[in-house]
């Protein structure tokens, strides 16, 4: 097995027992630390937030996205889902449909599905395609139940746009119109000047280019009212190895990028992620973008935590709450590096947060002495200090997690935590605003 796709599986079992894994951390959590109605509070927080268990739910259950491709041959639909995943990913046709008029494929590498399709084979292109053809493949998409419809057009051609959208708008009209539908405009790094593949030095008119003929395929769907969900305009364009080039410790069947001239394909799985079935989006996610699944998940628990450390906080009793807050904090960093992948203990995760705290002004330490210091208002003006006291416990939780995330999951050193804790905090603090 390729070694990288073995860290991945491996990766993959780590975050899908991360139920368990909280189950036992709550568990573990010293009796000295948190009474037991504070550890079935916490237990409640976390099994009650909808969006975390919509998540969690994916995770038990993903399962590969299925798409419908709509586009004439050579508008670079394999070119397209080999750019999605950055694997030059085999592709294994699938079990008989019933039409002509369309195959079944699935996208695989070593062993893992990472896309199942049905290709329309370039309905447009057929001038037999009739009623009862369509009426077939109507069905077989609705069996199918896909996730999405991409319609692919290539961005150097104009000729059987209208047909081919016509034709798509029919096939949404006869499977419920209710999928989302992708416009992607295809092999724009073959418009002018075709030479520049690099998409960071794509030159001003190259770009102006790619917008207008954005907005021409954004025209032709709207005047035949058809809405896309979006119009992407996307380059495929990637260089692999050849077999000859693959070390020979290397699995020559999974070939490495030897030019990376893709755009806009992050912007699509953003956008496939944040519209598709979840058990799909965190399918895709986990094969795709390991790290973007786990911060979506890193992200709730940072919302919890932080709002599970204001109740603590409006605890009247100076320092009363801040072995509770400490082992709130040590418990999502705890969970935060177990999403990437290790395990801390409770003093390890405890150690990092002290040294956190030894980091400028807005730094774990002097926020909780700062914290705690409100509390004397509480002396004189009865319950005063508690609702700053639970901002600042609220904050310094979010730019702890906020920290979390980009030490474990996004490699920032610990020397440019700093800068991350400051701008965690102007943000939380403009949401205060906001809210």
């Amino acid at each position: 097995m390729n070694p990288k796709f073995e860290e991945m599986q491996n990766r993959l079992r780590h975050i899908g027992n991360l139920n368990n894994y909280i189950e036992q951390l709550i568990d573990k959590v010293p009796g000295n630390l948190i009474s037991d109605k504070q550890r079935r509070k916490l237990v409640d927080a976390v099994t009650d937030d909808d969006d975390l268990n919509a998540l969690l739910e994916g995770l038990k259950n993903p399962r590969p996205p299925r798409f419908v491709l709509v586009g004439r041959t050579g508008v670079g639909k394999s070119s397209l889902i080999n750019a999605m995943s950055g694997k030059y990913l085999a592709e294994v046709s699938d079990v008989e449909i019933g039409t002509k008029e369309a195959r079944r494929f699935t996208y695989e590498s070593d062993g893992q599905v990472y896309f199942e399709v049905i290709d329309t084979r370039g309905i447009g292109e057929s001038e037999t395609f009739d009623t009862k053809a369509e009426d077939e493949l109507a069905g077989v998409i609705r069996e199918f139940r896909p996730d999405a419809l991409l319609f692919l057009q290539k961005a150097t051609e104009r000729a059987h746009i209208d047909k081919d959208v016509l034709v798509t708008k029919q096939l949404m009209e006869k499977t419920g119109g209710n999928l989302p539908l992708v416009a992607i405009l295809t092999h724009i790094d073959e418009l002018n000047p075709s030479r520049v593949k690099e998409p960071d030095r794509y030159p001003e008119d190259k770009l102006e280019l790619i917008r207008e003929k954005t907005g021409q395929l954004e025209r032709i769907f709207s005047e035949h009212g058809l809405n896309a969900t979006a119009v992407l305009p996307v380059s495929s364009y990637v260089e692999w190895h050849r077999e000859s080039e693959v070390a020979a410790n290397d699995d020559q069947d999974n070939p490495e990028i030897a030019f990376d001239g893709r755009k806009g394909i992050e912007e699509l799985l953003d956008f496939l992620e944040d519209n598709l079935d979840v058990r799909a989006a965190i399918h895709l996610g986990l094969t795709l973008r390991l790290n973007r699944v786990a911060t979506r998940i890193a992200e709730r628990f940072i919302r919890i935590f932080s709002a599970l450390s204001a109740t603590v906080a409006l605890s009247p009793i100076i320092a009363s709450d801040i072995a509770v807050l400490l082992t709130l904090q040590s418990m999502l960093m705890m969970i935060i590096a177990y999403l990437s992948g290790r395990e801390l203990e409770f003093k390890t995760a405890r150690d990092l947060l002290v040294s956190l705290g030894g980091i400028g002004a807005t730094g774990f330490t002097l926020r909780m002495v700062a914290q705690q210091g409100t509390k004397f208002a509480n002396l004189i003006f009865p319950g005063a200090g508690s609702a700053l006291s639970a901002t600042i416990a609220s904050g310094g939780t979010y730019a702890i997690g906020k920290a979390a995330v980009a030490y474990y999951l996004r490699g920032v050193p610990e020397n440019q935590l700093k800068q991350v804790i400051k701008e965690a905090q102007k943000e939380f603090d403009a949401e205060q605003k906001t809210s």
